[in-house]
């Protein structure tokens, strides 16, 4: 067999044949090969894709390198090799539900190698050929390569070259590749490992293009040669640059090596697999429990991952994705009573991983946090919709409806794979395609405007040099005007999009606002709106005040100064703010986002409960005490593995290039930005925080106001508590006592009023049902229901939906008792039976009256925001017990 050529100077590392290699030997001993061989080692990009709209996560090791492979960006050089984490978990991509078997994950690590333009088939088919039976000591008559029946070349190369016999090389159809009906394609050549006969399909003689589902033959390694470029009418064309790319599956390659069947029996999954085991309830080993382990071990892995690298649980998008993961994972934790859930298992994740990915290491504490938060969200969810999901699956119909599994998900949050999940292992059915076409009308209600900013194709556009961290004004040439087509100029009046060669405009990024200020030109001035990044390229949102603006004109760019200040002293604020929430909540604390404009600024992070009033004085007096010590700023360029080294706070889900800016303040806090900043701390001023919420599970928003902004807040605040001091004719230090004594004073009148409603609604048991002056309507089959409206608020609408209910229906039916500000609704036996549920009533209705609703089977409870729309709900809650006798009638 020819060789692989080694590069002039470079260091051959001996095979250490040992029979049972670990897997960061394994990963190393691939990635050491091909950089001996010549090749840059790439390190591993995020799994949240940045350039790509049509992936929500990196689902291959090629992902992140397209912009190289079509011709967008140099790569750093021509022969590249990585270790990839992946996920599938969206579209056709979507493994979530196979996982349970031997080989299935959702994350797993993708070890790959690209020529661009350099070796092509023959030192492709000869580096893997060698890296496999002589870097990892696998015997080469269990390896077998497949080739597209025509690809003669290939079949050349695997006989003469690398010396497989003509009767083991497969001929595949499905050796063929192509990302869609127009672009890069080219045959490829997978190799594959024998476990050897008997095969589970029943045969002793099949091979790999038999594509029998058994389990003798695995893929191992896929070689692809992209060499054509097709087009629309299908003609191929010979591509610039030839490119291989090659992608084999780590987890797999472990289990080869170390000589075992299952993925989940390697070193790298052991641990995890142990840690879960451990705290399960002990039980013999069915094929159920291996599953369920085997999910747990997946899911938890992947959400580590998914969660270190700034994905939180949600409901749109990735957050979703990540929710089915865990939600998937717990039912299973249920199922082998494990003990605890899911978050202690992440240690093990991180005893086997973090030396490979240190990110999973200084997020542990937000992965076991988040764990924990969805884990007893999710625990609520099941008990909410639990009687619903039991009434479906014990209603003796073979399949759960499209529209009930989309309220399972809507109404109680229950993933629609969770329940099909639950509905499988009953027997039962569900309708996907109605849950798709439910789940689709929603969307299509709910879907805002979405307003393109600056232009299509940035990475073609002129790049802009910024010179804003040093200057605020400087001079440059117009390259580009218009958003969409391109113009040759904008006059008075008119408003586009500006390219300039040179700029001091700060565009949007980073959460911090983008730069505005003018134009000044011979003849004319234009107003500089917003700046926006599109590519290299910083887009100024231009409008012509005076004179007539062309491409090629020299202008005078000028930046907004005061605007720039101000922006500047909110962005030094987040990261003082950043560092003292560290400080005082532990380092488990990880920015989500942040908004920094000239007016306010706002910090989201990481935490799984509101900040006391102490917690907040706390942080807000270590912002000021850090801002009074005018603490210097430097900022220092460097490689990003040097920067995190030296403990600069980068964001979670950002993408870095290999040098980054680091902004520091006196050694207190260090962070990766690229935004602008004050000089030293004590140029913010001072600092205040005027909020802190809740935007979701587990991460929390702090508003705060920093310079003039703060000037305005405390005079603001002055102003009112004089103006309440008079109001009250009171000392301002009195003002809270008083204002106290003056709520206390209005609970007590509102307690009697509400008192002496009820009296007046509710009259004494000895009154019969006088009051309750509403007539029970006949719906049919036994079924009545009665409704009342009166004054009444709060808690006393219960209470008359309980009389009700007693008096007037006899312990059964349907009570609708609806008050000024909120609705009861009590339902009995015979209408459950029917299919009604309280709850689901309540909610419908509640919208209907801009409110909010919900409850159990039998109890069903919902707020009036709008008293206005009381006749319009109170109709629409008639109609609704209309059609359901009518529907169910005898």
């Amino acid at each position: 067999m020819r060789r692989f050529p080694l590069i002039l100077g470079s260091r051959p590392r001996a095979p250490q044949l040992d029979g049972r290699l670990r897997t960061h030997e394994i990963r190393e001993r691939f990635l050491s090969y091909f950089e001996d061989h010549g090749h840059h080692r790439l390190p591993s990009a995020s799994l949240i894709t940045r350039d790509d709209p049509s992936l929500l996560f990196t689902v291959a090791g090629m992902v992140p390198l397209k912009p190289y492979i079509t011709g967008e960006q140099a790569p750093p050089a021509p022969l590249l090799v990585s270790c990839q984490k992946c996920f599938r978990g969206q579209g056709l991509l979507d493994d979530i539900a196979e996982v349970g078997d031997d080989s299935h994950h959702t994350f797993f690590e993708m070890l790959g190698n690209w020529s661009i333009g350099g070796y092509f088939k023959e030192g492709a088919m000869t580096a893997a050929w060698e890296l496999l039976t002589e870097g990892y000591g696998l015997d080469a008559h269990r390896l077998r390569p497949s080739i597209y029946p025509d690809d003669a070349e290939s079949e050349r190369l695997w006989r003469e070259v690398i010396g497989v016999p003509a009767e083991s090389i497969a001929r595949m159809t499905d050796n063929w590749w192509q990302a869609g009906p127009t672009g890069p394609c080219g045959y490829d050549s997978e190799i594959y490992w024998d476990w050897g006969a008997p095969c589970a399909c029943g045969r002793q003689d099949c091979g790999p293009e038999d594509e029998c589902g058994g389990d003798r033959w695995v893929e191992l390694w896929n070689l692809v040669f992209m060499e054509f470029d097709q087009d629309e009418a299908g003609n191929r064309a010979p591509l610039p640059k030839r490119t291989v790319d090659t992608g084999m599956g780590l987890d797999r390659l472990c289990a080869v090596v170390q000589g075992v069947r299952s993925d989940y029996e390697t070193d790298l999954f052991a641990g995890i697999v142990a840690s879960l085991a451990e705290r399960a309830v002990s039980g013999a080993e069915t094929p159920g429990r291996t599953a369920s382990l085997h999910v747990l071990a997946d899911h938890v892995r992947a959400a580590t991952f998914l969660i270190a690298d700034g994905v939180l649980p949600g409901t749109e998008a990735r957050g979703y994705v990540l929710r089915r993961v865990i939600r998937r994972a717990a039912i299973h934790g249920r199922r082998i009573g494990l003990g605890g859930g899911l978050a202690p298992s992440v240690g093990a994740v991180v005893a086997a991983m973090g030396d490979a990915y240190p990110e999973i290491v200084d997020n542990r504490v937000l992965v076991e946090t988040t764990l924990r938060a969805e884990e007893s969200a999710f625990e609520r969810t099941l008990e909410a919709g639990a009687d619903r999901l039991a009434a479906l699956l014990d209603s003796g119909a073979g399949t759960i409806p499209g529209e009930e599994a989309f309220r399972l998900h809507d109404t109680y949050g229950l993933p629609i794979e969770v329940t099909m999940e639950l509905a499988t292992e009953r027997g039962v059915a569900v309708d996907r395609q109605g849950f798709d076409a439910a789940m689709a009308e929603q969307r299509a209600r709910s879907k805002a405007a979405h307003v393109r900013v600056g232009f299509e194709g940035g990475p073609s556009l002129p790049g802009t040099v910024f010179v804003g961290y040093e200057t605020l004004d400087s001079a440059a040439t117009v390259v580009r005007i218009g958003a969409d087509h391109p113009r040759e100029r904008l006059t008075e009046g008119e408003e586009d999009a500006v390219i300039l060669d040179t700029s001091p405009f700060y565009a949007e990024a980073g959460g911090q606002v983008g730069d505005t200020g003018e134009l000044l030109f011979d003849g004319g001035r234009a107003l500089v709106l917003d700046t926006t990044l599109a590519g290299s390229a910083r887009v100024h949102s231009t409008r012509v005040v005076e004179g007539s603006l062309a491409v090629g004109s020299t202008v005078h760019a000028v930046v907004d100064a005061d605007r720039r200040a101000r922006i500047s002293r909110h962005h030094s604020a987040t990261h003082f703010l950043n560092q003292a929430l560290r400080e005082t909540l532990g380092a488990g604390v990880v920015q989500r986002g942040s908004f920094v404009g000239p007016r306010h600024t706002t910090f989201d992070f990481s935490f799984g409960r509101a900040l006391t009033p102490a917690e907040l004085r706390h942080i807000e007096g270590r912002v000021n005490q850090r801002i009074r010590s005018n603490l210097q700023r430097q900022v220092e360029l460097m490689p990003l593995p040097e920067a995190r080294a030296t403990g600069a706070i980068a964001l979670l889900d950002e993408r870095y290039s290999d040098r980054v800016r680091v902004v520091d303040f006196g050694g207190w806090s260090r962070e990766l930005c690229g935004g602008t900043h004050v000089t030293r701390t004590g140029d913010v001023g001072a600092a205040i925080i005027v909020s802190e919420s809740s935007i979701g599970q587990g991460v929390r928003r702090i508003e705060m106001v920093v310079g003039e902004a703060a000037e305005r807040r405390w005079q603001e605040a002055s102003d009112a508590l004089q103006h309440t001091a008079r109001a009250l004719k009171a000392p301002a230090a009195d003002v809270p006592a008083r204002v106290t004594a003056l709520q206390e004073q209005l609970r007590a009148t509102r307690r009697e009023l509400e008192q002496t409603r009820r009296t007046v609604a509710l009259p004494g048991a000895g009154a019969g049902t006088g009051g309750l002056d509403a007539p029970p309507v006949d719906l049919g089959g036994g079924l009545r229901y009665v409704l009342l409206a009166t004054d009444v608020d709060g808690d006393a609408v219960v209470e008359i939906a309980d009389r009700l209910y007693a008096e007037r229906l006899g312990g059964d039916g349907v009570a609708v008792a609806i008050g000024m500000d909120s609705f009861a609704i009590k339902a009995g036996t015979t209408a459950r039976d029917r299919g009604l549920h309280a709850g689901d009533l309540a909610s419908a209705a509640a919208v209907v009256m801009d409110g909010k609703g919900g409850g159990r089977p039998d109890f069903g409870r919902g707020g009036i925001r709008d008293p206005g729309k009381r006749e319009q709900g109170m109709t629409w809650i008639r109609a609704e017990l209309t059609r359901l006798g009518e529907g169910n009638g005898s």
